[in-house]
């Protein structure tokens, strides 16, 4: 185990590489649901990853390459074949210039944080920029949502949006724009009405996205888009302190 403990996150990572991979598979094969569903899975991989190697206080060197290459590939690859094999628009350049700006400005954030992860403070206090990660899966949760209305109402809406979202949510992930993390937010000491807001409001969206989760999950992302914004978050805090 003391031989294995440094190359945990970097197995975790690989997780990541492996959804990315096996999502290329399916959309090869038409299947963009369960595609964007392991775009999903690959989420959580990314999240743990930097959670045990922060508990475990120790990592090898090249894992922090391998995880950037591995949201290259799930998170900036992925969604962009995702857009592609929707047929959303009827000029397959626009749609496919769309996919590779989607896919260039993913590259350009995950360069740029890995420049700028030299700074640790910088890097505690907010994300520049609309992660990669959030990006690639506010996109996989509008291909589930896409297909979940297609068989339910009949109505292909989310589908002819989808480039005009996609070009945004690049701009965003090239912007300076802070976004808030949520974990560090959470780690933060609350007070007993806080804390029972906070377990309240979780229980809540737990159980709408067990019974909705094609819903939530979209609407989660899309809800932290627009006001995850550092500034604009500070100003509420400011205001309901």
């Amino acid at each position: 185990m003391p031989k294995i403990k440094p190359y945990l996150p970097t197995i975790i990572s690989m997780g990541n590489l492996t959804c990315g991979f096996v999502a290329i598979i399916f959309i090869i094969n038409k299947e963009l649901s369960y595609a964007a569903w392991l775009v999903i899975a690959a989420m959580v991989f990314d999240g743990l990853d930097g959670q045990i190697a922060r508990m475990i206080k120790t990592k090898i060197a090249w894992g922090g390459q391998i995880d950037s290459l591995a949201d290259m590939l799930t998170f900036g690859i992925v969604p962009a074949f995702l857009i592609g094999s929707t047929n959303a628009f009827s000029s397959n350049i626009a749609i496919w210039f769309v996919c590779f700006f989607f896919t260039l400005c993913a590259a350009i954030r995950l360069a740029r944080h890995n420049v700028q992860d030299d700074s640790k403070a910088e890097r505690c206090e907010y994300f520049t920029g609309l992660p990669t990660t959030l990006a690639g899966g506010t996109v996989a949760s509008l291909i589930l949502l896409d297909s979940y209305l297609k068989t339910t109402v009949g109505i292909p809406i989310v589908s002819k949006s989808l480039p005009s979202i996609t070009f945004i949510l690049g701009i965003l992930m090239v912007s300076k724009i802070q976004y808030i993390k949520i974990i560090d937010v959470l780690r933060k000491k609350h007070d007993l009405a806080h804390l029972v807001m906070i377990i309240g409001v979780f229980s809540t969206l737990l159980v709408l996205f067990i019974l909705y989760p094609h819903i939530m999950l979209s609407l989660g992302f899309c809800v932290y888009i627009i006001i995850g914004n550092q500034g604009i978050f500070r100003k509420r805090l400011a205001h309901t302190a």
